[in-house]
C-alpha cells in the first residue's frame, strides 16, 4: 500500500508539473497566490532547462538497485552542482507548495530522447525548432531509398533558404545542442510561392542510420495503400469518414468537408511571416492545431489508406489537407 502511495503522489506531481509549465495556465481557487507563483516559476525553470529532457515516475535507481516510486528527471548529463553554473539545480526532495508536499526525486541520465523509430503521427521539424508531423513513410520511386515525409514548411522552411542535407529532428527541441535530435537529412523540397498559387506543400528527408521507419499507426492499423479522391465520384465522397494523425491533437475522427477550397494561409516558419495564395484544398471536420502540420488523412476502413496530408486549420476549427497522390507524383514517390 505505501508504495501504491508513493506512485500515487509522484504521479500527481508529474501532472502538476505539466499543468505549472503551460504559460497559459491560471491559479486554481485554494491556491494561495504566493505558491501558485513560486511553484510555476520553478517549473517553467525545469521544463526550459537545456540539459533537462523530461520527467516521470519510476523507480529510485541508487546503487545498482531499484527502491520506492518518486519523481525521475531525464537529463542529458549528470553533472557535480558546482559544474551546473547557469543550469537547473534538481533538489533531492522537490517542494510543491500548491500541493502541499514535497517528493522525493532520482536523476537519471539519457543521451537524447529515445527515438529510434518514426511512424506516422510522430513530431518532427528542421533544426531551427519549426516543429510538424511525420505524414507517412515512402520510397523514392527511381532509387528506391526508403524516405520520411512531411509539409515543406515543416522541414524546409517552405523552401527558402533550405538545402539538401539540412539536419532533421524529433522530437524538435530549441533548447537542445544542435544534432542532439537528428533522425535525418533533408532529401527533397518544394518551395513555396510568394506570388501565385500554391497547390502542395511537402518535404522528404532520408533517416539517419540506426533510425527504423514504418506506417504503423497505433490504434488505427498500417496504412495499406493510397487513395486518390480526384478519381471517385464527388457525390460519394462528400461526408467520407477520415482520420487525422496529428503529432499534437493525436488521432481524430472527422469527415470530407468543402473540396477545392481557395484560401490565403500564413506561414510562420518563413521570413516576414506571408501571406501565401492556396487552392485546391480539402477540409476534415476534425481539430488542427499547431504542430498538426503533416499529419496523415487516411480513410477509416480495415486496412487504412492514405488520403491527404494536413497542412493548416481554418478558423472554424477544421483541418486543411492537400490529397496525397499529387505530392507522390511530384516528388516521385510510392508508399
Amino acid at each position: 500500500m505505501e508504495g501504491d502511495e508513493k506512485y500515487k503522489r509522484a504521479h500527481s506531481a508529474v501532472q502538476a508539473l505539466n499543468r505549472l509549465r503551460n504559460p497559459g495556465t491560471r491559479k486554481r481557487k485554494h491556491e494561495k497566490e504566493l505558491h501558485f507563483k513560486r511553484d510555476r516559476k520553478r517549473a517553467r525553470i525545469l521544463w526550459n532547462d537545456p540539459n533537462i529532457l523530461g520527467y516521470g515516475v519510476g523507480p529510485k535507481v541508487s546503487g545498482g538497485s531499484k527502491s520506492e516510486f518518486c519523481l525521475v528527471f531525464f537529463v542529458r548529463k549528470k553533472m557535480a552542482k558546482e559544474r551546473l553554473r547557469h543550469l537547473a539545480k534538481i533538489p533531492e526532495r522537490l517542494r510543491f507548495e500548491t500541493m502541499g508536499m514535497d517528493l522525493q526525486t532520482d536523476v537519471q541520465e539519457w543521451v537524447k530522447p529515445p527515438v529510434a523509430h518514426l511512424n506516422p503521427g510522430i513530431e518532427i521539424g528542421d533544426s531551427f525548432g519549426h516543429k510538424g508531423t511525420m505524414t507517412v513513410a515512402v520510397r523514392d520511386r527511381k532509387t528506391g531509398s526508403p524516405l520520411v515525409l512531411s509539409c515543406s514548411h515543416v522541414l524546409a522552411r517552405g523552401g527558402e533558404g533550405a538545402k539538401t542535407g539540412d539536419l532533421v529532428e524529433s522530437p524538435v527541441s530549441p533548447l537542445a545542442n544542435l544534432g542532439e535530435n537528428v533522425v535525418g537529412t533533408l532529401f527533397k523540397f518544394m518551395r513555396l510561392r510568394r506570388n501565385g498559387n500554391n497547390s502542395l506543400d511537402a518535404a522528404v528527408a532520408i533517416p539517419a542510420e540506426g533510425i527504423s521507419i514504418s506506417n504503423d499507426i497505433p490504434g488505427v492499423g498500417t496504412i495499406a495503400g493510397v487513395r486518390d479522391l480526384d478519381q471517385e465520384n464527388a457525390d460519394g465522397i462528400i461526408g467520407l469518414p477520415l482520420k487525422k494523425i496529428g503529432g499534437v491533437s493525436g488521432t481524430l475522427d472527422g469527415t470530407l468537408g468543402n473540396v477545392h477550397i481557395s484560401i490565403p494561409l500564413v506561414f510562420h516558419e518563413m521570413d516576414s511571416d506571408p501571406v501565401l495564395d492556396f487552392v485546391d484544398l480539402f477540409e476534415i471536420t476534425c481539430e488542427s492545431r499547431p504542430g498538426d502540420s503533416g499529419a496523415a488523412i487516411v480513410d477509416t476502413s480495415s486496412a487504412p489508406r492514405i488520403v491527404g496530408m494536413n497542412i493548416a486549420g481554418n478558423e472554424t476549427g477544421s483541418g486543411l489537407f492537400t490529397l496525397i497522390q499529387p505530392v507522390f507524383d511530384l516528388l516521385n514517390l510510392e508508399l
